[in-house]
């Protein structure tokens, strides 16, 4: 009975893992860019962008840069880190009216 027991936990909680990964609901993982813009420009950038949208946002500063929060766990954080700017968004839930945050990094941090 044990020598049952053991893999069926194993192969249980594995697969418990891969589907707290593979949540669709949560977009990509983390995108990390880097670009010669200025965090300045980025963040000027994600503005307009947001605007353009109609998507409202919270920014809080952090060190050499600012975090924008855009609800539902999207999260973009903008930094200069060794001479470039580090653009990391963190993906929260998905909907039709913020799917244009994902690519905002092709636009902004190019």
């Amino acid at each position: 009975m044990k020598k049952v027991v053991l893999p069926l936990a194993v192969s249980l909680t594995l697969g418990a893992c891969s589907w707290f990964q593979s949540n669709p609901d949560s977009g990509q993982p983390v995108i990390d860019t880097t670009t010669n813009r200025s965090v300045q420009d980025v963040i000027a950038c994600l503005t307009v962008e947001a605007t353009r949208h109609g998507a409202s946002f919270s920014t809080t500063p952090l060190p050499q840069g600012q975090m924008l929060n855009f609800g539902d766990s999207n999260v973009i954080k903008v930094r200069a880190d060794n001479g470039t700017t580090t653009y990391r968004f963190y993906a929260g839930k998905r909907h039709t009216s913020n799917l244009w945050i994902e690519g905002a990094s092709k636009t902004c941090a190019p």
